[in-house]
């Protein structure tokens, strides 16, 4: 009779709501750990009660990202196709050929939603904004005051160039390519920013 009371007790402890719901906790972030780390690495910056900012930089998305060679823009004409084809033929493989340059295209630009931070976006936004090409200086300078470290300054021309969205040349002019500006386009307006989050 005394163990079946020491059980029942142990059974009451453990079915109390903090156990229970230290538990569901447990198993939940157990279950979701790779969907939590993906939403926290894609939160550009978050303030906590007491002043205190967590923040993703570019450059930790930098460490992540391995280089791919960028496909070449589309011509009108595709090249490598057999000599001997009509132009019917020739006409539908060029057709089914775009449509899967233009879906690899999607998916970059896509990942590029993904993986490029806010911070990132909105530089990127500026440059296009900009009249003309700028230096790198000034580009350094004006987003001295916003983003202070420098090597996150760097780290976003690193992911912007590296994705061919700009360029950089040996006099450090940064120009934003055709592609930089189709992306812009492709993505539209950045969303603004959830309460709390700057």
């Amino acid at each position: 009779m005394e163990k079946a009371k020491l059980i029942l007790e142990y059974i009451r402890v453990i079915l109390t709501t903090p156990v229970l719901l230290s538990v569901v906790a447990i198993v939940f972030i157990f279950k979701f750990n790779e969907d939590i780390k993906a939403l926290l690495l894609r939160i550009a910056k978050i303030k906590l009660p007491g002043g205190t900012e967590v923040s993703t930089p570019q450059s930790n998305q930098l460490k992540e990202d391995t280089k791919k060679p960028h496909p070449e823009p589309t011509e009108d004409k595709i090249q490598g196709l057999p000599q001997n084809l009509t132009t019917e033929q020739r006409q539908a493989i060029e057709q089914l050929v775009r449509a899967h340059i233009a879906n690899a295209y999607l998916w970059e630009y896509r990942y590029l939603n993904f993986y490029l931070v806010r911070s990132t976006q909105v530089v990127l936004d500026w440059l296009i904004g900009l009249p003309q090409s700028t230096t790198y200086a000034h580009y350094d300078s004006f987003w001295l005051p916003l983003i202070t470290a420098a090597t996150e300054r760097q780290a976003i021309i690193n992911a912007l160039e590296s994705h061919h969205l700009i360029t950089l040349d040996a006099s450090n002019m940064i120009t934003v390519t055709p592609k930089g500006k189709e992306y812009q386009e492709w993505r539209g307006a950045l969303p603004p920013l959830p309460s709390g989050a700057t």
